[in-house]
Protein backbone atom coordinates (compact mmCIF):
# COMPACT_ATOMS: atom_id res chain seq x y z
CA UNK A 1 0.00 0.00 0.00
CA UNK A 2 2.62 2.08 0.82
CA UNK A 3 4.26 2.18 -2.68
CA UNK A 4 0.81 2.93 -4.11
CA UNK A 5 0.18 5.67 -2.55
CA UNK A 6 3.79 6.55 -3.69
CA UNK A 7 2.86 6.41 -6.92
CA UNK A 8 0.11 8.97 -6.60
CA UNK A 9 2.27 11.20 -4.67
CA UNK A 10 4.62 11.03 -6.99
CA UNK A 11 2.81 12.25 -10.21
CA UNK A 12 2.69 15.36 -11.78
CA UNK A 13 0.11 16.56 -14.41
CA UNK A 14 1.06 18.92 -17.33
CA UNK A 15 -1.42 21.52 -17.69
CA UNK A 16 -1.86 20.63 -21.69
CA UNK A 17 -3.72 17.83 -19.92
CA UNK A 18 -6.33 20.23 -18.56
CA UNK A 19 -7.06 21.40 -22.09
CA UNK A 20 -7.64 17.60 -23.29
CA UNK A 21 -9.78 17.72 -20.38
CA UNK A 22 -11.92 20.64 -20.55
CA UNK A 23 -12.19 20.02 -24.24
CA UNK A 24 -13.49 16.20 -23.60
CA UNK A 25 -15.94 17.46 -20.94
CA UNK A 26 -17.62 19.96 -23.39
CA UNK A 27 -17.71 17.43 -26.25
CA UNK A 28 -19.37 15.08 -24.25
CA UNK A 29 -16.48 12.58 -24.18
CA UNK A 30 -15.28 12.32 -20.14
CA UNK A 31 -15.39 8.43 -20.72
CA UNK A 32 -12.35 8.91 -23.14
CA UNK A 33 -10.26 10.82 -20.21
CA UNK A 34 -11.15 7.36 -17.89
CA UNK A 35 -9.87 5.06 -19.96
CA UNK A 36 -6.87 6.72 -21.24
CA UNK A 37 -6.15 7.89 -17.92
CA UNK A 38 -6.48 3.60 -16.76
CA UNK A 39 -4.22 3.09 -19.44
CA UNK A 40 -1.48 5.53 -18.53
CA UNK A 41 -1.67 4.90 -14.91
CA UNK A 42 -0.78 1.30 -15.49
CA UNK A 43 1.71 1.77 -17.77
CA UNK A 44 3.48 3.82 -15.90
CA UNK A 45 2.54 1.43 -12.61
CA UNK A 46 4.76 -1.22 -15.03
CA UNK A 47 7.80 1.02 -15.32
CA UNK A 48 7.92 2.13 -11.69
CA UNK A 49 7.31 -1.36 -9.79
CA UNK A 50 9.85 -2.51 -12.29
CA UNK A 51 11.94 0.12 -11.00
CA UNK A 52 11.09 -0.51 -7.69
CA UNK A 53 12.06 -4.36 -7.82
CA UNK A 54 15.29 -3.17 -9.32
CA UNK A 55 15.78 -1.04 -6.28
CA UNK A 56 15.97 1.96 -8.75
CA UNK A 57 15.43 5.76 -7.27
CA UNK A 58 11.67 6.50 -8.25
CA UNK A 59 11.29 10.88 -9.00
CA UNK A 60 8.00 11.83 -11.33
CA UNK A 61 5.72 10.44 -12.82
CA UNK A 62 5.02 13.25 -15.75
CA UNK A 63 1.55 12.79 -17.63
CA UNK A 64 1.14 14.67 -21.05
CA UNK A 65 -1.55 14.16 -23.46
CA UNK A 66 -1.76 10.63 -24.73
CA UNK A 67 1.17 9.62 -22.84
CA UNK A 68 3.41 9.76 -19.39
CA UNK A 69 6.87 9.81 -18.72
CA UNK A 70 8.62 8.29 -15.71
CA UNK A 71 11.73 9.73 -14.29
CA UNK A 72 13.67 7.78 -12.80
CA UNK A 73 17.38 7.82 -10.75
CA UNK A 74 19.91 4.98 -11.59
CA UNK A 75 23.17 3.88 -12.34
CA UNK A 76 24.07 4.64 -16.36
CA UNK A 77 26.21 1.47 -16.16
CA UNK A 78 23.42 -0.80 -14.69
CA UNK A 79 22.86 -3.63 -17.18
CA UNK A 80 21.37 -3.42 -20.49
CA UNK A 81 18.87 -5.97 -19.94
CA UNK A 82 17.64 -4.28 -16.85
CA UNK A 83 17.08 -1.12 -18.57
CA UNK A 84 15.20 -2.65 -20.76
CA UNK A 85 12.99 -4.85 -18.32
CA UNK A 86 11.92 -1.73 -16.80
CA UNK A 87 11.06 0.43 -19.84
CA UNK A 88 9.43 -2.44 -21.54
CA UNK A 89 7.04 -3.40 -18.40
CA UNK A 90 5.23 -0.23 -19.32
CA UNK A 91 4.35 -1.36 -22.45
CA UNK A 92 3.07 -4.78 -21.13
CA UNK A 93 0.96 -4.25 -18.80
CA UNK A 94 -0.78 -1.41 -20.38
CA UNK A 95 -1.79 -4.50 -23.00
CA UNK A 96 -2.31 -6.36 -20.00
CA UNK A 97 -4.51 -3.70 -18.52
CA UNK A 98 -6.41 -3.15 -22.14
CA UNK A 99 -7.29 -7.18 -22.29
CA UNK A 100 -8.38 -6.84 -18.69
CA UNK A 101 -11.03 -3.67 -18.97
CA UNK A 102 -12.26 -5.68 -22.91
CA UNK A 103 -13.22 -8.53 -20.58
CA UNK A 104 -15.67 -6.53 -18.33
CA UNK A 105 -19.36 -6.40 -19.62
CA UNK A 106 -20.08 -2.66 -18.61
CA UNK A 107 -17.26 -1.97 -21.51
CA UNK A 108 -18.36 -4.31 -23.99
CA UNK A 109 -20.64 -1.65 -26.11
CA UNK A 110 -16.93 0.65 -25.75
CA UNK A 111 -14.90 -1.81 -26.79
CA UNK A 112 -14.01 -0.05 -30.23
CA UNK A 113 -13.13 3.54 -28.14
CA UNK A 114 -11.33 1.45 -25.93
CA UNK A 115 -9.11 -0.76 -28.44
CA UNK A 116 -8.80 2.95 -30.43
CA UNK A 117 -7.48 4.36 -27.04
CA UNK A 118 -5.21 1.53 -26.51
CA UNK A 119 -3.56 1.49 -29.71
CA UNK A 120 -2.65 5.49 -30.22
CA UNK A 121 -1.23 5.32 -26.49
CA UNK A 122 0.79 2.09 -27.50
CA UNK A 123 2.06 3.04 -30.67
CA UNK A 124 3.15 6.62 -29.59
CA UNK A 125 4.67 6.06 -26.62
CA UNK A 126 6.61 3.47 -29.27
CA UNK A 127 7.77 6.04 -31.03
CA UNK A 128 11.46 6.12 -31.96
CA UNK A 129 11.81 9.65 -30.04
CA UNK A 130 13.96 9.77 -27.32
CA UNK A 131 11.61 11.10 -24.84
CA UNK A 132 9.35 7.91 -24.93
CA UNK A 133 9.81 4.58 -24.20
CA UNK A 134 10.47 3.54 -28.25
CA UNK A 135 13.23 6.14 -27.78
CA UNK A 136 14.75 4.77 -25.07
CA UNK A 137 14.43 1.53 -25.84
CA UNK A 138 15.82 1.87 -28.99
CA UNK A 139 18.93 3.41 -27.62
CA UNK A 140 19.27 0.51 -25.49
CA UNK A 141 19.38 -1.41 -28.25
CA UNK A 142 21.82 0.47 -30.20
CA UNK A 143 24.67 0.26 -27.04
CA UNK A 144 24.48 -3.19 -28.04
CA UNK A 145 26.07 -2.38 -31.11
CA UNK A 146 28.13 0.85 -30.24
CA UNK A 147 29.41 3.13 -27.85
CA UNK A 148 27.42 4.60 -25.03
CA UNK A 149 28.26 8.22 -26.40
CA UNK A 150 27.34 7.24 -30.27
CA UNK A 151 23.88 5.98 -29.49
CA UNK A 152 23.09 8.75 -28.15
CA UNK A 153 24.08 10.79 -31.58
CA UNK A 154 22.22 8.12 -33.40
CA UNK A 155 18.82 8.22 -31.12
CA UNK A 156 19.09 12.03 -31.47
CA UNK A 157 19.27 12.28 -35.37
CA UNK A 158 15.87 9.47 -35.47
CA UNK A 159 14.03 10.96 -32.95
CA UNK A 160 14.38 14.38 -34.95
CA UNK A 161 13.72 12.35 -38.32
CA UNK A 162 10.58 11.17 -36.60
CA UNK A 163 9.72 14.34 -35.18
CA UNK A 164 9.78 15.95 -38.91
CA UNK A 165 7.18 13.33 -40.17
CA UNK A 166 5.31 14.57 -37.56
CA UNK A 167 5.54 18.17 -38.25
CA UNK A 168 4.87 17.46 -42.37
CA UNK A 169 1.66 15.36 -41.57
CA UNK A 170 0.19 18.09 -39.27
CA UNK A 171 0.95 20.84 -42.11
CA UNK A 172 -1.24 18.75 -44.57
CA UNK A 173 -3.39 17.53 -41.21
CA UNK A 174 -3.78 20.29 -38.76
CA UNK A 175 -5.22 19.58 -35.67
CA UNK A 176 -5.15 20.92 -31.97
CA UNK A 177 -4.05 17.45 -30.51
CA UNK A 178 -1.34 16.91 -32.58
CA UNK A 179 0.45 20.31 -32.27
CA UNK A 180 0.15 20.04 -28.84
CA UNK A 181 2.07 16.76 -29.01
CA UNK A 182 4.64 18.02 -31.61
CA UNK A 183 5.86 21.16 -29.45
CA UNK A 184 5.77 18.88 -26.37
CA UNK A 185 7.91 16.32 -28.22
CA UNK A 186 10.34 19.35 -29.34
CA UNK A 187 10.25 20.73 -25.87
CA UNK A 188 11.42 17.83 -24.30
CA UNK A 189 13.78 17.01 -26.49
CA UNK A 190 15.68 19.91 -26.11
CA UNK A 191 16.01 19.70 -22.72
CA UNK A 192 17.23 16.66 -22.97
CA UNK A 193 19.66 17.19 -25.21
CA UNK A 194 20.86 20.02 -22.82
CA UNK A 195 21.53 17.07 -20.77
CA UNK A 196 23.48 14.60 -23.04
CA UNK A 197 26.95 15.99 -22.06
CA UNK A 198 26.21 15.33 -18.45
CA UNK A 199 25.22 11.79 -18.82
CA UNK A 200 28.47 10.94 -20.50
CA UNK A 201 30.54 12.16 -17.63
CA UNK A 202 28.58 11.32 -15.22
CA UNK A 203 28.65 7.34 -17.27
CA UNK A 204 32.29 7.23 -16.89
CA UNK A 205 32.44 8.98 -13.52
CA UNK A 206 30.28 6.27 -12.51
CA UNK A 207 33.36 3.72 -13.58
CA UNK A 208 35.49 5.80 -11.73
CA UNK A 209 34.04 5.66 -8.06
CA UNK A 210 32.24 2.10 -8.24
CA UNK A 211 33.87 -1.30 -9.18
CA UNK A 212 31.45 -2.83 -11.72
CA UNK A 213 32.27 -6.55 -12.71
CA UNK A 214 31.59 -7.00 -16.40
CA UNK A 215 31.75 -10.13 -18.00
CA UNK A 216 32.66 -8.68 -21.93
CA UNK A 217 35.69 -6.72 -22.40
CA UNK A 218 36.95 -4.46 -25.27
CA UNK A 219 40.04 -2.68 -26.75
CA UNK A 220 39.46 0.84 -27.31
CA UNK A 221 41.30 3.83 -27.86
CA UNK A 222 39.82 6.56 -25.47
CA UNK A 223 36.35 6.83 -23.05
CA UNK A 224 34.04 8.42 -25.67
CA UNK A 225 34.54 4.51 -27.30
CA UNK A 226 33.38 2.93 -24.03
CA UNK A 227 29.96 1.02 -24.57
CA UNK A 228 27.72 -0.30 -21.44
CA UNK A 229 28.20 -3.91 -20.20
CA UNK A 230 31.85 -3.67 -21.53
CA UNK A 231 35.24 -3.53 -18.96
CA UNK A 232 37.47 -2.20 -21.73
CA UNK A 233 41.21 -1.72 -21.86
CA UNK A 234 42.52 1.53 -23.37
CA UNK A 235 45.56 1.88 -26.02
CA UNK A 236 47.38 4.61 -25.30
CA UNK A 237 49.83 4.97 -28.35
CA UNK A 238 52.41 2.09 -27.41
CA UNK A 239 50.90 0.97 -24.15
CA UNK A 240 48.08 -0.27 -22.88
CA UNK A 241 45.79 1.20 -19.70
CA UNK A 242 43.50 -0.80 -17.64
CA UNK A 243 40.20 1.39 -17.47
CA UNK A 244 41.03 1.59 -13.49
CA UNK A 245 44.03 2.98 -14.40
CA UNK A 246 42.95 5.41 -17.55
CA UNK A 247 40.21 6.83 -15.51
CA UNK A 248 42.90 7.13 -12.16
CA UNK A 249 45.22 8.97 -14.48
CA UNK A 250 42.04 11.10 -15.96
CA UNK A 251 40.36 12.41 -12.65
CA UNK A 252 43.87 12.82 -10.64
CA UNK A 253 44.93 14.67 -13.02
CA UNK A 254 41.59 17.10 -12.36
CA UNK A 255 42.15 17.28 -8.43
Amino acid sequence: MSTIKNIFHKIEIHKSCYIIIILSILSANFLFIIITSYLLLIHECGHFFTATFFKWSTEKIHFYPFGGISKFSHDLNCPLKEELIVLLMGPIMQILAYFLIIKIPYFYNYHFLITMIHYNILLFNLLPIYSLDGGRILQCLICYLTSYNLSFKLIYLISYLTLSIFIIFFIYNPSLNLLIIIILLLIKLLLEYKNVKYYLERFILERYLHKYHFKKSKIVRNEHLFKRDYHHLIKDKNKYLLEEEYLNNKYKSKT
